[in-house]
């Protein structure tokens, strides 16, 4: 259950993140900003798949 709850944390979050990427693209809110968010989320999506072949 414990880690049923941290990946619906996290999927709130990446949605969050989505939205204020999406507002960077249309130049609502400064670009650099939809970078970091970018690196982010490659960076979370490294760690969850090192710790997914970590397990097996």
């Amino acid at each position: 259950m414990e880690r049923k709850h941290a990946y619906r944390l996290m999927l709130s979050i990446v949605l969050v993140l989505a939205f204020f990427y999406t507002l960077g693209l249309f130049g609502i809110i400064p670009f650099r900003v939809s970078y970091y968010i970018t690196l982010f989320m490659l960076v979370l999506f490294v760690i969850l798949r090192i710790e997914y072949h970590s397990r097996n």
